[in-house]
């Protein structure tokens, strides 16, 4: 395990495992999804195209599902379904932008 996921692992354990599940949206702005989420207080975990095998059991608790609905396939909206997550709120947002994420978790806070 690299230092730096060794740092994230260390960092989600000590905020409670509270982690934002954003899907869909453009694989090439995870890193930048990422540190919006990590602003809030949160850990990120990206799908972009499928759920791998074994997440349900890495996923942890999640606060929060957001869903890029104008960049996400159905297959991957049911393998997401599939986690277990019943109980976390689910936020559609039409943009998969930095900016509309913000806007979510910013209002999802409040």
């Amino acid at each position: 395990m690299s230092r730096e996921a060794l740092a994230r692992e260390v960092e989600k354990d000590s905020r409670g495992g509270r982690t934002v599940l954003v899907i869909g949206g453009s694989g090439g702005m995870s890193d930048r999804y990422r540190d919006v989420a990590e602003k809030h207080g949160l850990t990120l975990k990206h799908y972009e195209t499928r759920v791998p095998k074994g997440v349900r059991r890495d996923v942890g608790k999640v606060a929060l599902v957001i869903i890029m609905v104008t960049m996400v396939s159905h297959a991957l909206r049911d393998q997401v379904q599939n986690l277990g997550i019943d109980d976390a709120p689910v936020v559609y947002l039409r943009s998969a932008s930095v900016s509309a994420l913000r806007g979510a978790l910013e209002q999802w806070e409040t």
